[in-house]
């Protein structure tokens, strides 16, 4: 079997995949698979061109970077129905958690309006925000991004409510649990309302207009997972009317923002460029070479990986 890795990794990481991937020609790539070159491997770690796909003639496993799957999981782009997908679902939870932590404490603290009161310069103290410790935090996605997050929030004194589509009466750093038909419900509850939700049929407009308006008056939005699980528009009108408090997103929709978007402006939102999951690219590409050889290696020899994605799953 052929390998084609094209995702960098250290020397000792390729080595990593190298063993996993025993009596198989693996060859690393620096830049993305060509049309030309993409039907010949029969295992491919990294996140081919979606358009290529269809051309993908050999291929029997496809192991992503990405926890997310967008685009890979209609098995109608793929030229045969035996293709076995993996994501690197396990390899970000630690990393976007302490991101979004750092998000909530920059909001709560009024941290960015310091930042650009600086700009004038300004030397003015602004009312004394909230604190993690007592805050009620409902986390919209309860998989490994929102589980670590949560924990680091209960180890700071705050109160998790996980939301997820199935019933669940137990997970790891949640205080409650709960399903989707209750968000509405849980809304006027929240401080914080941290959202890591893949896009899927069931999560697009997830925070719409009516949701926002449930709101307790001065929550926090943050959004990790994808900007199209909130209403950009209705978003911005809760943050201009002052109904939020605040709201950092690393994702949003469209993406990426347009510079003349009016979000930009708004003195309580903070905006990174979906960059989360590469705060440490030393932890998460360790993490993701070790899912992928641990994939790689079961699926080489009982032809099955340790975790495939399930392509009729949605959220």
């Amino acid at each position: 079997m052929k390998v084609a890795v094209i995702s960098p990794f250290s020397p000792p990481l390729q080595q990593k995949i190298r063993e996993a991937a025993a009596g198989c020609e693996v060859t690393f790539f620096d830049r993305p698979l060509t049309a030309q070159e993409i039907g010949q491997y029969h295992i491919i770690v990294g996140n081919p061109a979606h358009a290529l796909l269809p051309q993908a003639t050999n291929l029997k496993l496809l192991q992503l970077i990405s926890a997310g799957t967008d685009g890979y999981t209609d098995r109608a782009v793929y030229p045969g129905d035996n293709v076995v997908l993996c994501n690197a679902s396990g390899a970000y939870g630690d990393v976007i958690a302490e991101f979004m932590l750092a998000m909530q404490l920059c909001l709560q603290k009024n941290l960015h309006l310091y930042r650009d009161n600086m700009a004038h310069p300004a030397w003015e103290m602004l009312p004394a925000g909230a604190g993690a410790a007592g805050a009620t935090v409902l986390c919209l996605g309860t998989g490994d991004i929102g589980g670590h997050y949560a924990q680091k929030v209960q180890a700071l004194g705050g109160y998790t409510i996980g939301v997820k589509n199935t019933p669940a009466t137990e997970l790891p750093g949640f205080d409650e649990l709960h399903t989707t038909g209750e968000l509405d419900a849980l809304l006027p509850r929240a401080d914080v309302i941290a959202m890591s939700l893949p896009d899927t049929p069931a999560t697009r407009g997830l925070m719409g207009a009516d949701q926002l308006a449930r709101c307790k008056p001065g929550a926090l939005l943050i959004n990790v997972g994808r900007g199209t699980a909130v209403d950009t528009e209705a978003l911005l009108q809760a943050l201009q009317s002052g109904r939020l408090g605040g709201a950092a997103l690393d994702v949003t929709d469209p993406e990426p923002l347009p510079a003349d978007h009016p979000l930009w402006r708004q003195p309580g939102c903070l905006i990174t460029p979906h960059v989360t999951g590469r705060s440490n690219d030393q932890v998460t590409k360790k993490a993701i070479a070790e899912i992928a050889a641990a994939n790689i290696a079961s699926f080489l020899q009982s032809g099955k990986p340790v975790r495939a994605v399930d392509f009729k799953k949605t959220y």
